[in-house]
């Protein structure tokens, strides 16, 4: 049995236990093990960077689950996987082109394509290698991609197949267009922000010669493909200019008035100009009104030949020569500051340009509806449980979806046009010639799918679907979902969206969203504002299993964590506390002592039986209910108050000298603990167990931590007697008498003689001693009150230090003075209120009872102090 180091390296550790389990096959599923069956799936990370902390905390969240159920004796599958990030992944491949000279349009589409691929294949490795730093139990076995060819076959059955029941379809819509990026986006991939720019008032004369009207507008390069001047139908200043004409400054072009409820009479004039091509409101009033519509921006942001004298500037350079003209020909008003949202790409940051384009849209208007039922009626559960508004909000208020991106890396639409006659053909594989006139030239889409579309079907395509195998019958649905909230529509609704369609049933049962990960002071992690925190470092420096425990001890549902270097030095610290403890633990067993040792218990075990019995249960329903803060919480105290602060000191003694059978309860403990704390310290629980329990496991026993059972229902945990109350009265003196040295300035190392009231914790006057650091404790039932003592109240009586030569005694009496008048302050209040018959029989019973409780152990506290004042 190798002897512990007397410090746990983790560096060593990460590595070596990683490869031990994944030898050992230790997070493969079984599906042929009879158990029952526990699933879930990884949100994808892109493969186009480093792991940053809110991957830590949200796999790290995954790998506690998944190890608590796989002790808890499921067939837990996790499923790993990434995703090809199509925007994300194209722009850095291109970048590196850009700084070899060249670009994806002189290398051709293929050949652009085979550059991304090759880039893939060196760079995936990178996020597989940092999820197993963070000691993910995936099952590597299926492991998947978001383009693999399983995949893309269940992304093209869904296109084709919603395409042939009506529900994609393509036309030229208004979308959000990034220009940086020569792409369409969804609305959700628009991020708004607020910033201080111009509001320009406009003149525009009447055709006629009388009059005028004056529209504000905060693009003013976009009125030269206005095609209206729009009043709301009930203003009645502006009732006698509907239906005549205005002239459209340096344009020549007429344009008439016209009265539509979308305008809001309080906005500048309460004229607006109408410009259908360039706003997505404007659009939707164009086609009501049917008014022309004029592009005069096109998709790379520049001016179009309809803008006549402007054309080929860029739009912001459009809008100084713009702005300049109006002023010198005199239809410039005025100009005010104004704070309004611009719309920026979420990919790019680009200010986007609202664009009418060609696209494939997704109506989902029917899956919503079914999203929405199912966590309506409890199909799917939210933790927290107030997403469920926002869900509904989204999910009522849905609009179809643009799923065409203008991209070459990603799901290619499957989607073909005939050069001879334009016909549309979209079916799973290329049709070899065309149906309506038989010709064989058959071109098709450029465009490739939205990411998030790939995604939505994620946890059912990585079964194999759309085959019908062994995997999507046993796994699916999967059992819960952990993502971050602010992905809520980009990919959950999806996801329920897709499931209920395609699978007839939801694709999880539960949705866990977790926190936020921010700095110290409780921002937003930005490179630009310098506070982010790199996993891969802190690792580096604290170790995993300290991150691990600082996120999860922090990962309260509904708020966001803090992490900070006082946070990680604290769950180091309780790291390093574990590997000590069972340090000293090794230490004093010999080889001898097994798990099969039968161990007899005193009152300091039978204590401790009952506190890992209570707090293994409450740590079971806290994961459970994903109260993960929780369950570190509480296993935190369990280790270093119950197990190292008291009973390894009170156990010190029957280690020293005690018979094989007072020294095996230890192990017991320990074992305990280790495979409690697993799932959270993954990489150090496993170092200790191999050095301190695997050669006295019991036979047929896993000799690997990760393989061994949840610690709840042991027998040991079944053992009951001895007197629950005393251990924690011994805590009390413990800390009386450590209160009192601080409190009367002794050296915390000096051993001063003491003294003690409570005559049942004589057996413990080695301990008291040790723990304390005292002389000697005497325990007596006589007045411990003297002027050369400290003399400190605890439960059932009092203790005391004495200082002679270093105590002031009218300090002390000044002391218990004080103490007297604050119980009788406190009691005043107490008593008038149990003297009050109203109240003691009306009040709640449990209220009352509370209140007593509360007299009845200040009224015995001031009987201590009066006895001892004498």
């Amino acid at each position: 049995m190798r002897e512990m180091d007397k410090a746990f390296d983790f560096r060593t550790a990460q590595t070596r236990w990683y490869e031990v389990w994944e030898a050992a096959r230790a997070f493969e599923a079984a599906p042929d093990s009879g158990k029952e069956p526990w699933s879930i799936v990884i949100p994808p990370p892109n493969i186009t960077g480093n792991l940053h902390m809110g991957h830590a905390l949200v796999n790290t969240l995954h790998d506690v689950l998944t190890r608590f159920k796989r002790a808890q004796g499921y067939d837990a599958l996790w499923v790993p996987g990434t995703d090809h990030a199509g925007i994300a992944t194209q722009m850095m491949v291109e970048r590196q082109l850009k700084a070899e000279g060249t670009d994806r349009h002189k290398l051709g589409r293929d050949a652009f394509e085979r550059r991304i691929w090759d880039w893939k294949e060196k760079n995936q490795g990178a996020i597989e290698h940092q999820l197993k730093r963070l000691g993910c139990s995936v099952d590597w076995t299926r492991n998947r991609f978001t383009l693999d060819p399983s995949l893309n076959k269940a992304v093209r059955k869904v296109f084709v197949e919603s395409y042939k029941a009506g529900r994609i379809y393509r036309g030229p819509r208004m979308i959000q267009w990034d220009p940086a990026l020569q792409t369409a986006l969804s609305d959700l991939e628009v991020k708004y922000e607020e910033r201080r720019g111009k509001l320009w008032y406009l003149r525009y004369p009447m055709s006629d010669g009388h009059g005028e009207v004056v529209v504000a507008t905060t693009r003013p390069e976009t009125m030269l493909g206005d095609t209206a001047v729009a009043v709301h139908p009930e203003d009645a200043r502006y009732q006698h200019l509907i239906g005549r004409t205005v002239d459209l400054p340096l344009t020549g072009r007429k344009i008439p008035v016209v009265a539509d409820s979308f305008v809001d009479p309080t906005f500048g004039t309460g004229c607006v100009k109408v410009t259908p091509a360039h706003d997505p409101n404007d659009f939707a009033a164009g086609q009501r009104l049917k008014l022309d519509s004029i592009t005069i921006l096109g998709f790379d942001a520049k001016m179009t030949a309809a803008a006549g004298a402007y054309a080929g500037l860029d739009r912001f350079e459009a809008r100084k020569r713009v702005v300049a003209d109006l002023e010198a020909q005199g239809f410039l008003v005025k100009v005010e500051d104004y704070v309004h949202k611009i719309s920026l790409s979420d990919r790019s940051g680009a200010v986007l340009e609202p664009l009418v384009s060609e696209q494939w849209f997704m109506d989902v208007k029917e899956a919503a509806a079914k999203a929405l039922a199912a966590v309506q009626d409890g199909r799917i559960a939210f933790t927290p449980e107030h997403h469920a508004a926002v869900w509904q909000h989204w999910l009522t208020n849905i609009q179809d979806w643009c799923i065409s991106r203008q991209l070459v890396w990603g799901h290619r639409i499957p989607a073909w046009t005939c050069a001879a006659c334009g016909g549309l053909h979209v079916e799973m594989e290329a049709p070899s010639a065309c149906g309506a006139c038989g010709d064989k030239k058959l071109i098709q889409d450029p465009d490739t799918l939205d990411t998030w579309f790939s995604s939505a079907l994620w946890p059912f395509s990585v079964f194999g679907w759309p085959d019908e195998t062994a995997d999507l019958k046993r796994y699916y649905p999967t059992s819960v979902l952990i993502t971050g909230y602010d992905i809520l529509f980009f990919w959950v609704a999806r996801m329920a969206m897709a499931g209920l369609t395609w699978m007839g049933d939801v694709p999880f049962r539960k949705v866990y969203f977790n926190s936020l990960v921010r700095d110290a002071s409780g921002q937003k992690m930005s490179k630009t504002k310098g506070n982010v925190i790199d996993p891969l470092e802190v690792m580096e420096e604290y170790g995993t299993d300290a991150l691990r425990f600082a996120l999860a001890i922090m990962a309260a549902p509904g708020t966001d964590i803090a992490m900070s270097p006082a946070r990680l030095e604290a769950s180091r610290n309780f790291c390093n506390k574990l590997w000590n403890a069972s340090r000293f633990v090794q230490m004093n067993l010999d080889a001898s002592i097994t798990l099969e040792t039968e161990p007899v218990f005193g009152e300091a075990e039978y204590w401790l039986i009952g506190r890992l019995r209570d707090e293994l249960g409450a740590i079971t329903d806290a994961l459970e209910a994903f109260r993960f803060h929780d369950a570190a919480d509480r296993l935190y105290h369990l280790v270093y108050d119950d197990f190292c602060a008291t009973y390894i000191e009170l156990a010190k003694v029957q280690l020293q000298s005690g018979t094989q059978a007072q020294k095996a309860a230890i192990l017991h403990f320990l074992d305990i603990l280790l495979r409690a704390l697993h799932p959270f310290v993954p990489f150090l629980t496993e170092e200790i167990h191999e050095d301190v329990m695997a050669e006295r496991l019991p036979a047929g026993e896993p000799t690997l931590l990760a393989l061994r059972s949840w610690p709840i229902g042991e027998w040991i945990l079944r053992a009951r007697g001895g007197d629950a109350a005393l251990i924690p009265r011994f805590q009390e003196v413990l800390s009386a008498f450590l209160r009192l040295k601080a409190e009367q300035g002794v050296d915390p190392a000096k051993r001063v003689a003491a003294f003690c009231s409570l005559l049942e914790l004589e057996p413990f006057a080695e301990a008291l001693k040790a723990i304390a650091r005292l002389e000697s404790v005497t325990f007596t039932s006589a007045d411990l009150a003297s002027p050369t003592r400290a003399v400190a109240v605890v439960a059932g009586g009092a203790v005391a230090l004495e200082l002679a030569g270093l105590k002031d005694p009218a300090a002390e009496k000044a002391k218990l003075e004080k103490e007297l008048a604050k119980l009788e302050k406190e009691l005043e209040p107490l008593r008038a209120r149990l003297a009050d018959d109203s109240f003691v029989t009306k009040a709640p019973e449990a209220a009352v009872a509370k209140l007593r409780g509360q007299a009845e152990e200040r009224e015995q506290r001031l009987a201590q102090v009066k006895a001892l004042l004498g």
